[in-house]
């Protein structure tokens, strides 16, 4: 097969999953593979895609001058194709990159708070879900000890505290500086670099994105990604 042809057929083949991929979307753009490189996902391969469109529309309005082909694809740009078909088919996933449940450090209301602490910066954490029999109850930071503080005045017989005392602050809408997000197992690192992109919403920066096999906070929690795991995609 003339490379040509492979290059075209290759096209047409991103087209097709392309297509598929934008089935349930709004477009803003009547081309798939513009849509693609306009979105966050496809921005990545923008100028590799559009010399690849300008060699297609080559090959298809105008493939010859006097009988001779005007341009022949090199394998580098064949394997450009490859490469987006290959992402389209199977992006990179988050929870890939999260911190899986298993791994995770989790409390519960009857935890003694300043235990969870000490295993906090011993394993690095500064955020960690709160789980009872089986429910996502919200987080535990840095930040919920201050409020209970900026409210109380101070943290008398700490010794003593269980997570429980600070149930107040632990729901997600108590986090005054700070917002969380879950996301579907299906979220991609794009999806999920983006979410941690986006601006700040009145001062309350994303500070974890929890993976849920549904995408809710009532989903079973699969994993959590900060923005120091963004950082290693």
């Amino acid at each position: 097969m003339l490379k040509s042809d492979e290059f075209l057929n290759l096209y047409r083949t991103l087209e097709e999953l392309l297509c598929e991929k934008y089935s349930d979307r709004t477009r803003n753009y009547g081309s798939v593979v513009m849509q693609f490189i306009n979105n966050a996902e496809g921005r990545q391969f923008k100028d590799k895609l559009n010399l690849c469109r300008e060699i297609r529309n080559l090959l298809s309005h105008h493939p010859e001058v006097n009988g001779e082909s005007i341009v022949e694809p090199s394998q580098a740009m064949i394997d450009i194709l490859n490469e987006v078909i290959e992402y389209v088919k199977m992006p990179p996933l988050a929870i890939s990159y999260a911190t899986p449940f298993e791994n995770l450090l989790k409390a519960s209301l009857n935890n003694k708070v300043l235990t969870v602490m000490k295993k906090m910066e011993r394993r690095g954490f500064s955020h960690i879900p709160v789980i009872e029999s089986g429910r996502f109850i919200g987080v535990f930071s840095i930040g919920t000890i201050f409020m209970y503080i900026s409210e109380n005045n101070s943290v008398e017989n700490i010794d003593e505290m269980e997570i429980h005392d600070f149930l107040k602050y632990i729901p997600l809408e108590a986090h005054t500086t700070e917002r969380f997000r879950f996301m579907s197992e299906t979220t991609t690192v794009v999806e999920a670099k983006t979410a941690f992109e986006q601006p700040h919403q009145r001062s309350r920066r994303l500070a974890a994105v929890f993976i849920t096999d549904t995408g809710s906070q009532s989903g079973r929690l699969l994993g959590m990604i900060t923005p120091w795991d963004i950082l290693r995609t």
